[in-house]
This record gives C-alpha cells, structure tokens and sequence, in this order.
C-alpha cells in the first residue's frame, strides 16, 4: 500500500496541530507559573478547541487510509 496526496496533506495537518498543541500547553505552563489565570484560562479554552481539532484531523486521516487503502502511519 502506497501513501497517496490526500493521505500526506491529512498527516500534516495533523502534525501542525499537534506542533500547536506543544505550543499552547508551554505557554500555558508559563502562565500558570506566572500565575497569570487570565492567560491561562484563555489558553485553556484554545486547549480545548485545539485537541477537538486534532481529534477530528486523526479521524479523517484514519478514515481515508481504511477507505482508499493507504498505508497508515498512526
């Protein structure tokens, strides 16, 4: 099995929010040293919109690779 276009574009998108993910999570551990609730609670809010987002990319790149036949990387 080959891992076609549409495959890699899913994959990527799911590495650039997970690279968001790492980003967000440090700079909430920064507020939340800082003890800076107001950032941390917004951060907090951009978590969750954040993993909801990458949930849905690692299905659709399941999804595609059970449908199409692609070889999977997760």
């Amino acid at each position: 099995m080959e891992r076609c276009e549409d495959y890699t574009r899913l994959a990527s998108e799911v590495e650039i929010l997970l690279q968001k993910l790492r980003e967000i999570t440090s700079a909430q551990l920064a507020a939340f040293h800082a003890k800076d609730s107001g950032t941390f609670t917004r951060l907090d809010t951009e978590l969750e919109q954040l993993v909801g987002a990458k949930e849905r990319a690692i299905g659709a790149m399941r999804e595609h690779a059970k449908t199409h036949k692609c070889q999977a990387i997760v």
